[in-house]
């Protein structure tokens, strides 16, 4: 009986460290995102939403944007969730084009001659 109660206090003494465990580093880096961002990807697993937010500033860097403003940023991780975003197959420019074209950049509208 005497051995129960002292695994018994034991196990009460490690509970609470064991709920003090360290966030993973996505989680620590998903707490860095501003909050407006963590607001808009909150229903996403920590990786998740950084490999997001990381295509995002890729898509603005091949748009020639290497240092977006904050709202830049924003939109553009609103459009990689939105639901219209989808892969988008032959709608590049080819090799030559500078930038290299975006899928997530609408491609300008043909001109009525």
């Amino acid at each position: 009986m005497r051995r129960y109660l002292i695994l018994i206090v034991l196990a009460a003494l490690a509970l609470p460290a064991m709920a003090q465990q360290r966030p993973s580093a996505d989680e620590a880096a998903f707490a860095r995102l501003p909050s407006d961002l963590q607001a808009m990807l909150k229903h996403l697993p920590p990786r998740e939403a950084l490999q997001k937010v990381e295509f995002a500033r890729q898509n603005l860097i091949a748009v020639g944007v290497p240092d977006p403003s904050p709202e830049q940023l924003r939109a553009t991780v609103a459009r990689v969730l939105g639901p219209g975003y989808a892969p988008v197959e032959g709608a590049s420019a080819g090799s030559t084009s500078f930038p290299p074209l975006s899928p997530l950049v609408t491609p300008p509208a043909p001109q009525a001659r």
